[in-house]
């Protein structure tokens, strides 16, 4: 006997559902960011960093400066365990890059975000331990490379948010052609960062403050967020004590972890961060409150 066509349609409906709940989280994140960014004039990029993939999104041409913005570590660790797919489910980095209105912007995945899922289990190490590895900065830095070719720049400003200022930070301390170098809510000392919060250390991992003295003349500027539980102030104290910086500065910002950043990210990149992109000087050391 047929079944009736309502019990078919569901049964459809269920097939539909169970093929979208297995289809690759990332690759499927991916397609909703590519057509968003499209229209605000970035094309992506599959960059080749062997034995990586890196997936980038890049705004602009001919431009002799290149705005980078690295995204932060994303659904690396669910439950004490490396997640299946590192992929953030709101890139906050994204939306900052969208909000830039630099000539010449590049925002870039980290190690296994945005891919398909069987590129993406031989590297879980990468968004666990050895997030901020050398393997992981060399992944990073070949794919900046990349874009700059493409677009004919030959400097760099930085942008990195979260576990992602820390990459950045280990990206200037290992590139001559860093202008200037910012973090949002930025994971600055990751020994520390382990030992407050009571974890295990990042076994692989670059700790940022060891070689901070790299940058110690790089015009830098670390936001913080006033209700952030997760990278709180005392990350960006304690990196700028790691060294003596001619051109340092940290901001309070009304924000936790994960909200408060997009909204306010026009107006820092208006009183901050702009201005630090243009200045021949850098700035003056101190603390904004």
């Amino acid at each position: 006997m047929p079944k009736p066509l309502y019990k078919v349609a569901a049964l459809a409906a269920l097939a539909l559902f169970l093929l979208a709940a297995c289809a690759p989280t990332g690759a499927r994140r991916w397609e909703a960011e590519v057509k968003r960014s499209i229209g605000r004039g970035f094309r992506p990029l599959s960059l080749s960093t062997p034995p990586f993939h890196l997936a980038a999104l890049l705004k602009g041409d001919h431009c002799p400066e290149l705005v980078v913005y690295v995204e932060g570590d994303g659904r690396a660790i669910v439950h004490g365990r490396p997640a299946a797919d590192p992929t953030p489910r709101d890139s906050q980095s994204l939306e900052l890059a969208l909000k830039d209105p630099a000539p010449a912007v590049m925002y870039l995945a980290r190690i296994g975000q945005y891919q398909p899922a069987d590129a993406i289990k031989a590297n879980e190490v990468y968004w666990s331990d050895k997030r901020l590895s050398e393997e992981a900065v060399a992944a990073a830095s070949s794919a900046i490379d990349q874009a700059k070719s493409l677009i004919g720049a030959s400097r760099l400003h930085l942008v990195g948010y979260s576990g992602g200022g820390g990459l950045a930070a280990l990206l200037a301390e290992r590139r001559l052609d860093v202008a200037s170098l910012v973090t949002v809510a930025g994971l600055l000392d990751t020994d520390f960062w382990v030992r407050d919060r009571g974890w295990r250390p990042l076994a692989g991992s670059l700790n940022p403050a060891a070689q901070a003295w790299a940058i110690s003349f790089v015009p830098q500027i670390h936001f913080y967020g006033s209700k952030d539980q997760i990278i709180g102030p005392n990350l960006s104290s304690r990196f700028e004590k790691a060294t003596k910086f001619a051109n340092f500065r940290r901001v309070v910002v009304k924000a936790d972890h994960y909200s408060g950043w997009t909204e306010n990210w026009p107006a820092l990149l208006s009183e901050y961060v702009i201005p630090l992109r243009r200045a021949e000087g850098g700035l003056p050391s101190g603390e904004n409150s």
